[in-house]
């Protein structure tokens, strides 16, 4: 059986290689502090989100998307039945261990394994049997195909007599009549061809013993104290059982497996709920995003937030609207402080919770997909670098151009600002140009007052100017409007806030 929740064709293959540009945007979105609210301290939920989401910086795939919103649509109606039906998953994983000690002693004896995979495939059946008894609660109240065809595949699979047949199999061999066996003589009289009979699950009573006509037997009789006979009786046995212990075992191992994969997938929906319901104390919005083909340049957003500045925080942050359709290049602005990189950051973690099939933080939000996410971020300075910070953000801009490709997207947050004005604004301004003739899609926050200028000059339609919104008494609104840039940052603004004195 599969669960085929996170996609409608395939397992999650946790394993995989996530795109190769999953590390730097994991640093440049802060994707850890999203990761440990899914996680709630639960390493396995961090692990499932962690893959789910770094393979979400790349391909945005329309119809695995579909798919999980879908799911996930059902997880957030069902909270408290999907968490059940997860820690019955787990409680059946977990059930293993009270088998561990004595399949870990006694391995090497097919009676002992045999034994105790018995034991822990009836165990198994007990929770597959209430693993079927909630997919016949929850069928009718699951809307998503994903769901749907989980709960009718248990339902078809594992019905009462799949359950039945596995009983008897499994009274037949816990042998508590003993064991029967038929074997041949080989060379030199030695046992071969040994095969273990199902026939003696139940013996006759005395009087059918006693009327039927038997056909010959030969028996013998142990003497009390004879070692050496008990211990040759017994790998007489052991050689009889052997096979069938080894299938049993692997019978345990492929329900243990459909398990653990089950967990898997319902892992990651349970992580859903987990940000979910953290964000919703903090009163913070979300909604499951419209997604459009890549390359229709879509972009409406309403009370936009960043998810991971709300985490930080523990309060709702500023929201923000936005309406960039038609948009190839969206270039911010403005003051000091003034929510630029917060606003960068809300839009490339919605672009990759898009992508992972999750809701994003704001009212309503409807975007294209991509070809991958991509990012550059200005680093602090670093001692180990053994060239100049402009030499470090010309390699990684390049690492970048090796991989991205048309449809995809890049966030650039204070690119080349190392480096002078003029050099600065003229390596930001053919780096973007080089990537919208690719019909990539480029998000970038500036403090180089040359290159946004001849942005404007340009006026390009498919570019969006947008400021950072600073009050007249030089506060901060921490929103951003449509405007061209101006030629201040403000930074006045910031040196009064920390010596004292009035801002300019």
């Amino acid at each position: 059986m599969k669960a085929h929740l996170l996609f409608p064709d395939r397992d999650i293959d946790l394993k995989a290689e996530p795109p190769g540009q999953w590390r730097e945007v994991g640093q440049d979105l802060e994707l850890d502090t999203l990761l440990a609210a899914m996680a709630a301290s639960d390493a396995f939920l961090h692990a499932v989100a962690s893959s789910v989401l770094l393979a979400a910086t790349g391909e945005g795939d329309a119809r695995i998307i579909a798919w999980r919103q879908a799911a996930l649509r059902d997880a957030l109606a069902h909270a408290p039945e999907l968490r059940a039906l997860y820690a019955l998953v787990v409680e059946a994983i977990e059930s293993r261990k009270k088998h561990l000690f004595g399949l870990s002693m006694f391995g090497r004896y097919p009676r002992s394994n045999l034994h105790g995979a018995v034991e822990l495939l009836q165990t198994y059946m007990q929770m597959l049997r209430r693993l079927r008894q909630q997919a016949d609660t929850l069928a009718s109240g699951f809307r998503s195909e994903a769901f749907g065809t989980l709960f009718t595949t248990l339902q078809r699979e594992i019905g009462d007599d799949y359950f039945a047949e596995v009983q008897d199999h499994l009274d037949t061999l816990r042998f508590r009549h003993g064991v029967l066996l038929s074997a041949s003589l080989g060379p030199g009289n030695a046992g071969t061809g040994y095969v273990l009979h199902a026939g003696n699950a139940a013996r006759p009573g005395w009087l059918a013993r006693l009327l039927r006509k038997a056909p010959p037997q030969y028996a013998f009789r142990l003497a009390d104290r004879d070692e050496a006979g008990e211990r040759m009786l017994s790998e007489l046995v052991d050689r009889g059982i052997n096979e069938v212990a080894n299938a049993l075992a692997q019978a345990t191992e492929h329900v243990l497996g459909f398990f653990e994969l089950l967990r898997v997938e319902l892992a990651f929906f349970v992580a859903c709920l987990n940000l979910h319901e953290r964000l919703g104390v903090l009163g913070v919005a979300t909604c499951m995003p419209t997604f459009h083909p890549i390359g229709t340049r879509r972009l409406t957003v309403r009370a936009m937030r960043d998810p991971t500045l709300a985490l930080t925080l523990q309060r709702a942050p500023v929201e923000n609207d936005l309406d960039a359709d038609g948009k190839g290049l969206l270039a911010v602005t403005g003051a000091n402080q003034g929510g630029k990189s917060t606003f960068l950051r809300a839009m490339g973690l919605a672009q990759v919770m898009l992508h992972a099939g999750l809701f994003v933080a704001a009212e309503a939000y409807a975007g294209e997909l991509a070809l991958g996410v991509f990012t550059h971020y200005k680093r602090e300075e670093d001692a180990t670098l053994q060239g100049g910070k402009l030499d470090e953000e010309l390699l990684r801009m390049s690492a970048i151009a090796d991989r991205i490709v048309p449809g995809a997207q890049l966030l650039s947050n204070e690119s080349f600002a190392s480096t002078n004005e003029r050099e600065g604004s003229e390596l930001l301004l053919q780096v973007v140009d080089a990537l919208r003739e690719r019909g990539i899609k480029v998000v970038l926050v500036t403090h180089l007052y040359d290159a946004a200028r001849r942005l404007v000059n340009q006026a390009a339609p498919d570019t969006l100017l947008l400021r950072a919104q600073r009050r007249d008494d030089g506060t901060r609104s921490f929103k951003l409007v449509v405007g061209v840039p101006l030629q201040t940052s403000f930074g006045a603004d910031l040196y009064a806030e920390v010596f004292g004195g009035e801002s300019v």
